[in-house]
């Protein structure tokens, strides 16, 4: 397997730095809980901040058929769950009605509204009735209903009830772990330990959430919580950069995903142009870092023997790299041979599985590697849509920004 480094870049003008040092003091207090800013399940604002529909009439009468489908004891309340969740992104508007159809009834409907008024910027007005009706969910059993509170306190700072809400949980997520991981790696509300957010991190990964991978990636580079281990680390960090965190991207001299691999002038995230920026300057590349030579390359082998035995995440790091053209050279054929096994049968997390698909629909979509199939690149898409792909969802539902 041949391999590659894409990594040219030309001298941007003086007006694009000033630009980008502006633009910085914005990013560096968005980072600042290290957190928020990744989640899958949280980014609603965002999400909700780039509304498509058909027409908000058609909503209406989605919303009308719901509602008289559900008087009629004809659609079940988790049904409309699903269905809100599904269209969140797009309509969140028919999403928060959906949620409140079936609030007074479900704990977990309660939960979903609490999570869309207590961590949208479009509902600020609503954040501690948002709250309150986490509790509420909590308080009726709904186990993830306590992570999210936790995962409130912890953004607000609160890391005492902070502790005490993920403690509460018999089933953390990803993003749970990671903020444990936040507190025991700095000591804010517990003892610092270096080896249990190791720890943590590690776990969040495992649960296919983006910002802890990136922070399990960049742990295992330091001694802190363990010994140094660049394989490990390489991995991660391109698994987290694959799925939008773009600090990881950085740390790996990638741009993100479909932008400008040349000189990252079309980046929208200021620190990682000013970095693209200063190795131009400098001449150093990622080929002259430890975490290529001992991570990427001393263990390229070792993962390719590892995907073809059964692992997934191998197998997601491999066809993520063939996809993508990123240090191995673009080959959808080979991105295929790893994620059909990923997409038939594996219990990699949502955001993982949802990646897959997604791609899975491009490939089979536009005969990438492959004799075209639309009834192939339509259950693909399908699939990612179920899973959370935004990018598949309208295509599913045939949306036009």
């Amino acid at each position: 397997m041949n391999y590659k480094l894409h990594f040219t870049h030309s001298p941007p003008t003086m007006k694009k730095i000033t630009l980008l040092i502006c633009l910085i003091v914005i990013t560096i207090a968005t980072q600042a809980s290290g957190l928020g800013s990744n989640s899958q399940r949280i980014r609603l604002g965002k999400s909700a901040s780039t509304t498509v529909t058909k027409s908000a009439d058609k909503s209406d009468n989605l919303y009308n058929t719901v509602s008289t489908l559900y008087s009629q004891g004809k659609i079940s309340a988790d049904s409309i769950i699903n269905l809100a969740l599904y269209h969140k992104a797009a309509k969140p508007a028919f999403a928060e009605s959906c949620l409140k159809l079936v609030a007074d009834k479900n704990p977990r409907a309660v939960m979903e509204l609490g999570v869309i008024y207590a961590f949208s910027p479009e509902y600020a007005k609503y954040a501690s009735e948002g709250v309150k009706l986490l509790q509420r969910a909590a308080n009726a059993g709904c186990d993830e209903a306590n992570a999210y509170l936790g995962l409130y306190y912890y953004t607000h700072k609160d890391y005492a009830k902070a502790q005490t809400c993920f403690n509460a949980c018999r089933q953390l997520p990803g993003f749970a772990y990671a903020a444990l991981g936040g507190m025991y790696i700095n000591g804010t509300g517990v003892r610092q330990d270096p080896v249990k957010a190791r720890e943590y991190y590690h776990k969040s990964s495992l649960k296919g959430y983006p910002r802890g991978m990136a922070l399990y990636g960049f742990n295992l580079r330091a001694t802190g919580g363990g010994n140094i281990d660049y394989p490990d680390s390489f991995l991660w960090l391109y698994i987290a950069g694959d799925l939008g965190d773009d600090a990881a991207r950085t740390a790996l001299y990638l741009p993100r995903v479909n932008e400008d691999r040349g000189t990252g002038e079309t980046a929208k995230d200021a620190n990682l142009a000013l970095q693209w920026i200063a190795a131009a300057q400098s001449g150093k590349k990622i080929q002259d870092e430890p975490i290529y030579k001992s991570g990427f390359l001393a263990s390229l082998k070792a993962r390719e023997k590892a995907a073809e035995e059964g692992d997934d995440w191998a197998r997601y790091y491999l066809g993520s790299m063939n996809y993508n053209g990123d240090f191995l050279n673009q080959n959808y054929t080979q991105a295929l041979r790893y994620y059909e096994p990923i997409a038939k049968n594996s219990k990699l997390p949502k955001p993982v599985l949802a990646k897959v698909h997604e791609r899975l629909g491009k490939i089979y979509s536009e005969g990438h590697g492959t004799k075209a199939d639309k009834t192939k690149a339509a259950a693909h898409y399908r699939a990612a849509a179920q899973y959370g792909s935004f990018p598949s969802y309208m295509i599913v539902e045939n949306i036009s920004r």
